[in-house]
């Protein structure tokens, strides 16, 4: 039985479960013990399940245009090219590495650290960001500014760990990526020897870039990843490096400033690439062109690069179909040209103003339990409040969305339809810098499911896809929508004040607006979270309490945020039980049941090493050990698994 058009479901329960031991079970366990994850899905849960259905509805729309001959330069005619270049295997096929053939040419002519520079100037304007990359982005402390921020990059395997720690899970992957890297070697054409001696130079450069980087905990640390130099202090930084020639050559013309995430990384990276002998950077080099072409060239070699970031990382049986790939990369081209499609069929004056009731309801709710905090002074609560109130909601969709006018896309030239939208982001990027802050741009696509915050425009983003079950209907029970789509906005809503976002002032400076004692307090709140979640583990590999710090405060600021909303909302409209369900078990397993996931070992292993986020029943059975509410619905007393003492519970937000 499911309440009204979906709501929770019964079937997904396990009534076995004492919902005060293991809520996450009591409300998803028969659906956890049955789900089949699909072959080509790492994991399978809420938001894969509509995701799918998703891609379902837009490959109607990418086949319909596909089919028709739509007007040159539309967004229907741009869908179409690229789509339609995607599913053309046989020309991958008959093409083979041609494609990459000028690339090749420009890293086989590099012959001194100058040419190097160039020629990474030149790859970086299409997304080969080795051994650094750049982006344009808000200035962190001048947010109605843009500029140029650094940061590390150039790896193969997913974190620094992977070349440096020891370890069952370290060791199986180091293994398949050494075999991995003499593959993709051989498919460009050297011998078996040649391979070899190719990987271990790839490994040297790598495992050398691995100990200059920067700790993932400390890379999602605001404060320590931003460093503001001159051009004169970045030249400093990268000699004997000619770093602007590189620049040039990526397109930057005129550069005041930079803002440099991780200045030990680019300085060690710097010297590396001019100390290493010029032949082992040109094949560390190749090696990297070769791994971001991989998707975009023959079936053979695509399978290959699926055989280690899919297989090997993720567990995942087989590939997508290629209508999946091809959409994937109509999505990451075009996307917003394809959301403009989509809204039209499958979004609702209804859902959006629905959702806007609800969004009202979590800023009252929270700006409530502000005003009552007993740990923070009268100073920073006003602030916090001219903070919380100056947030922007983005719902739906953006009223226009960014467009590409100018991009050539053909039907017949996948590779080059990915490189020429590579660059002309590069470009559009490149159009911003030194430029005042656009606040209405969006950076999720419409039929996105997901959400964000961000937190330099002090903004929550809402895309229409994920406004629908199992997170959101418009005519169900609202117990199940301020439970699901209700923590959604107030997990969203609470990263504005997690232990980063909580750095940045109401127009999104990166600036100090706590009292010491009151910053103190929150960090003491916050600690008691990094050591319960520090206890959990999947197959005795444990939750980095650190890197998942602001997901966990998150998680928890939105299910108190969404609870405190939701009494107010039966305060206005009643109560009623369902199916011998309160109002309050409905919100929590429409809490839970939002949250249903499982998952392939080796992907739950790569999750738990690099993800912020911590496994799902650790989303929901974390944060429900902290709440008021949940204690008072299921009469959890001391001795249930999932009691915690008063002094040990969170109450942060």
């Amino acid at each position: 039985m499911k309440h009204r058009s979906w709501g929770f479901d019964l079937k997904a329960m396990n009534r076995g479960v004492r919902p005060q031991d293991d809520f996450y079970r009591y409300a998803v366990g028969s659906w956890v013990d049955s789900a089949k994850i699909p072959h080509t899905e790492a994991r399978w849960g809420s938001f894969n399940i509509l995701r799918r259905r998703t891609d379902d509805e837009l490959r109607a729309i990418v086949e319909a245009c596909a089919r028709s001959r739509p007007k040159k330069g539309s967004d229907e005619a741009l869908v179409a090219a690229m789509y339609r270049s995607g599913m053309d295997e046989s020309k991958r096929r008959a093409l083979g590495i041609r494609p990459l053939a000028p690339y090749l040419a420009k890293i086989d002519a590099i012959h001194d650290v100058a040419s190097l520079a160039r020629t990474l100037g030149d790859l970086e304007r299409f997304g080969i960001g080795v051994p650094w990359a750049f982006a344009i982005d808000q200035d962190a402390r001048n947010s109605e500014r843009y500029a140029l921020h650094f940061f590390q990059s150039g790896l193969g395997m997913p974190d620094r760990e992977y070349y440096l720690e020891s370890g069952a899970e370290f060791e199986r992957v180091r293994s398949a990526y050494r075999n991995f890297v003499v593959t993709m070697h051989q498919l460009l054409g050297l011998s078996r020897a040649d391979a070899e001696r190719a990987r271990d130079t790839v490994l040297k450069v790598e495992t050398a870039l691995a100990s200059a980087s920067m700790r993932k905990e400390d890379a999602r640390d605001a404060d320590k990843t931003y460093h503001k130099l001159t051009l004169k202090k970045l030249i400093a930084l990268c000699k004997p490096f000619p770093i602007e020639s590189y620049l040039r050559n990526a397109g930057v013309t005129t550069l005041d400033y930079a803002i440099v995430a991780q200045p030990d990384f680019i300085e060690a990276a710097a010297r590396l690439i001019t100390d290493v002998p010029v032949d082992d950077i040109k094949t560390y080099v190749r090696f990297h062109l070769f791994l971001e072409a991989a998707p975009y060239l023959t079936p053979r070699i695509a399978r290959a690069s699926f055989a280690f970031y899919g297989k090997t990382l993720y567990g995942l049986k087989s590939m997508k179909p290629l209508w999946r790939r091809s959409l994937a990369s109509v999505n990451g081209t075009v996307g917003f040209a394809l959301g403009r499609l989509y809204v039209r069929t499958h979004f609702t004056k209804r859902a959006a103003s629905r959702m806007h009731e609800l969004v009202d309801d979590l800023f009252q709710a929270y700006e409530r339990r502000m005003r009552t905090l007993d740990w923070m002074s009268p100073k920073t609560k006003k602030f916090a409040v001219r903070k919380l109130r100056a947030v922007q909601r983005k719902i739906g969709s953006p009223e226009r969305g960014r467009t590409y006018r100018g991009l050539e896309l053909s039907p017949n030239d996948y590779f080059g339809n990915i490189v020429r939208s590579s660059e002309y982001e590069h470009r559009r990027e490149l159009k911003k810098l030194g430029k005042k802050v656009d606040r209405t741009e969006w950076f999720m696509t419409p039929q996105t499911v997901n959400a964000y915050c961000s937190f330099s425009l002090n903004e929550i983003v809402f895309p229409a896809a994920i406004l629908q079950p199992p997170f959101f209907d418009p005519e169900g029970d609202m117990g199940v929508n301020f439970g699901a789509i209700g923590s959604v906005i107030g997990h969203e809503l609470t990263h504005a004040f997690d232990d980063q976002g909580s750095k940045f002032d109401e127009r999104g400076n990166m600036k100090s607006w706590w009292t010491p004692e009151d910053r103190a307090r929150f960090e003491a709140k916050a600690a008691l979270l990094v050591e319960q979640y520090g206890g959990f583990s999947i197959d005795g590999v444990p939750v980095n309490g650190q890197l998942t710090l602001g997901e966990n405060i998150a998680d928890l600021g939105g299910a108190v945020i969404a609870f405190d909303a939701y009494q107010r909302w039966l305060d206005k409209h009643g109560r009623t039980t369902v199916g011998g369900f309160t109002p309050e078990e409905r919100f929590f397993l429409g809490f839970a049941q939002q949250e249903k996931e499982v998952s392939r070992l080796e992907f739950a292993k790569t999750a738990i090493l690099t993800d912020p986020h911590s496994p799902a029943e650790f989303r929901i059975n974390g944060p429900l050990a902290h709440v008021p509410g949940f204690y008072d619905t299921y009469n959890v007393t001391e001795g249930d698994a999932l009691y915690r003492p008063p002094e040990k519970r969170a109450h942060i937000w």
